[in-house]
């Protein structure tokens, strides 16, 4: 066990960089983000879906937890962690997690024919499951325009009056000129949503929500002048507050104090800034 864990009395890092959903922390706006995605699926008459954030604003997070609320009895869901692939090779994935061999589809050929292989899939389900393919790109920054327009004509496969498709596109704010340049595929996007950083009055809820998934018996490790250095230095990424966060708390574990005052959290922020590992903004905060 590392040593901040057993002298916090921790059952597990509270501050990695990970997707479990047990750590997700339902700010209001993220709040807001799982509300509008459920309401876009729900819906199934909504063509495409854009949720934009900075890096480490907590999108993936924020999909797992999506994905996991959604209801499977009526949609079957796909989700690609990483959207950089042609789009046959994203093609082959949504076949294969549908129970295809991927030997047959690769022998099979040619990207018109995973067009038809995909088109019965999304046949099948309607007609033979009730159930509407739910599409998940994450990192959908790194869609080339060439994949957006594809991505387009899939969302043809609806019909008229019932939707059977709907995809939803998850990256970085630069996802929103991407699509903009498309104009066939930005205009079916019905919903969009920009995830903000955590609000100052958040990071404390934030850190307690974090310390108490990981074991800690009271979430009361961080002062509140602590949380609102860690705001004011990691302007509320939820990414760098974690980072920020784990190596205060290994620093106070180091000098044996029970708890992370405004002074640890600013010598750790003062040495990410020596190694510029922090924005340059940071180096003149009040």
């Amino acid at each position: 066990m590392d040593s901040h864990l057993k002298h916090f009395g921790l059952q597990e890092r509270p501050f990695e960089i990970v997707t479990d959903p047990r750590f997700y922390y339902a700010s209001r706006e993220h709040r807001e983000a799982l509300a509008r995605l459920t309401y876009l699926v729900d819906q199934q008459s909504m063509y495409f879906g854009m949720l934009t954030g900075e890096i480490g604003s907590g999108k993936s997070l924020t999909r797992k937890v999506f994905s996991s609320q959604i209801d499977w009895q009526r949609h079957y869901v796909v989700e690609f962690e990483n959207s950089g692939f042609s789009f046959a090779e994203l093609m082959v994935h949504l076949l294969v997690k549908s129970g295809q061999q991927r030997r047959d589809i690769e022998a099979a050929g040619g990207l018109a024919r995973l067009f038809e292989a995909v088109t019965i899939l999304v046949t099948e389900l309607h007609r033979v499951q009730r159930r509407q393919l739910v599409l998940i790109f994450d990192e959908a920054q790194d869609l080339t325009e060439e994949n957006l327009l594809h991505l387009k004509r899939l969302s043809n496969l609806n019909g008229e009056i019932e939707g059977r498709i709907t995809m939803v596109l998850i990256g970085q704010p630069e996802l929103r000129e991407q699509t903009a340049s498309v104009p066939p595929l930005d205009q079916r996007i019905s919903l969009r949503f920009h995830l903000p950083n955590l609000a100052r009055d958040e990071v404390e809820s934030y850190l307690r929500h974090r310390l108490r998934v990981a074991g800690h018996a009271t979430s009361d490790i961080f002062t509140p002048d602590a949380a609102a250095l860690l705001y004011q230095a990691s302007r509320g990424v939820p990414r760098d507050i974690n980072r920020i966060a784990k190596l205060s708390l290994e620093s106070a574990a180091s000098s044996g104090i029970s708890f992370v005052d405004h002074a640890q959290v600013n010598s750790v922020v003062e040495d990410l800034r020596r190694h510029q590992s922090l924005p340059a903004v940071f180096a003149n905060r009040p």
